[in-house]
């Protein structure tokens, strides 16, 4: 697929006033009347972050998506209590990963009545899966500094592989301080469809549309003031595909553009204000399940797959020739895309694949 210089730019470039900083690498930008973005100034800098959306309810606040880095979600609060002045009376995960779950702790200690919301199967996951992930994560930087890991990529003869070194430096630095105190405050309130928060005319609209980036994305609808917050369903500059039930994630994605948004709130990257880059993800994922389907009908095996798709046209699209880019594609959607497409068609993955 090619693309114009103008959708290219609507896809792909950052907004072009985010507004006003706050901690370092993060800016606070007012999308519309009431309803606010904490998010990073560039969404593959490390560690990669999800974004923050902030909506005064009336009464309150809701939060959606609470940061990878407490610093991060303690900056936010400190913005609501200047911009708004009023409780966090819900934070919202969309799903389950850590991006997007390490600040509700935060929120907890600066409002102890704020009730955590998600859908059930983010909590089921929440509960398999976060601690052990952050118990080897406090394991793995233990033994490293920032430094060390910048001085080792800077000697390194392979871009790509510098380009993984130094945001695993970004990591260690933001959150090495953060570990020692970082807990997780569980989703006390879990719904299976839908969710309204909110009162009057500020309705909140949480719904879960289907499997997605993981089994529990829900959304945020606000209908009167048609904005979407998307949580990873929806990802910028370039799709994540770590969890994704790939083949049920293209319909879940129909049913997204089918709801009458004006302001889309993807879950990294800049507010878009119409459905193009919607619309090029929807395409690639169909693409890719496409081409895995074709593949493997003509005898390719799994170990094949990665030479026997072609998404060049795709690649060119979404990278745009970025070195950040370009390492966001193959790391963060193609190799985990294709093992997800190759699986949600039932195809049997080798032992070392899982």
């Amino acid at each position: 697929m090619r693309a114009t210089t103008a959708l290219l730019a609507a896809l792909l470039a950052p907004a072009l006033c985010l507004g006003e900083k706050t901690l370092p690498g993060y800016e606070w930008q007012e999308v519309a009347d009431g309803v606010f973005l904490h998010q990073p100034v560039d969404p593959l800098a490390g560690p990669v972050d999800g974004n923050s959306v902030i909506i005064d309810s009336g009464d309150g606040v809701v939060v959606i998506d609470t940061h990878i880095n407490p610093a991060a979600a303690r900056a936010t609060i400190a913005k609501i209590r200047e911009a708004l002045g009023k409780p966090v009376t819900h934070v919202v995960n969309t799903h389950w990963h850590d991006d997007h779950t390490n600040g509700n702790h935060a929120y907890r200690d600066a409002f102890p009545d704020t009730q955590v919301v998600a859908h059930q199967a983010t909590l089921k996951k929440l509960e398999e899966e976060w601690q052990a992930m952050e118990d080897q994560r406090t394991e793995a930087y233990a033994r490293v500094e920032p430094e060390q890991i910048i001085a080792a990529a800077n000697a390194l003869d392979d871009p790509e592989q510098a380009i993984g070194y130094r945001l695993y430096a970004a990591y260690v630095a933001a959150l090495k301080p953060e570990l020692p105190t970082m807990q997780l405050v569980y989703p006390d309130t879990v719904f299976e469809d839908s969710l309204v928060l909110g009162h009057g005319e500020r309705r909140i609209e949480l719904k879960w549309l289907g499997r997605g980036n993981t089994d529990g994305d829900i959304i945020a609808w606000l209908p009167n003031e048609r904005i979407l917050a998307t949580g990873d369903m929806l990802v910028a500059p370039v799709p994540f595909a770590f969890d994704s039930p790939m083949t049920d994630w293209i319909d879940t994605l129909d049913r997204l553009a089918a709801i009458d948004a004006t302001i889309i709130i993807p879950g990294h990257g800049p507010v878009q204000h119409d459905k193009g880059y919607l619309d090029a993800v929807r395409k690639l994922l169909r693409s890719t399940v496409n081409q895995v389907r074709i593949a493997q009908a003509a005898g390719v095996d799994y170990a094949g797959l990665a030479d026997a798709v072609d998404l060049g046209d795709a690649k060119e699209l979404f990278t745009q020739g970025n070195a950040d880019r370009m390492y966001a594609w193959q790391s963060y959607f193609v190799a985990p895309g294709l093992k997800s497409a190759w699986a949600g068609l039932g195809y049997p993955l080798p032992e070392e694949a899982n």
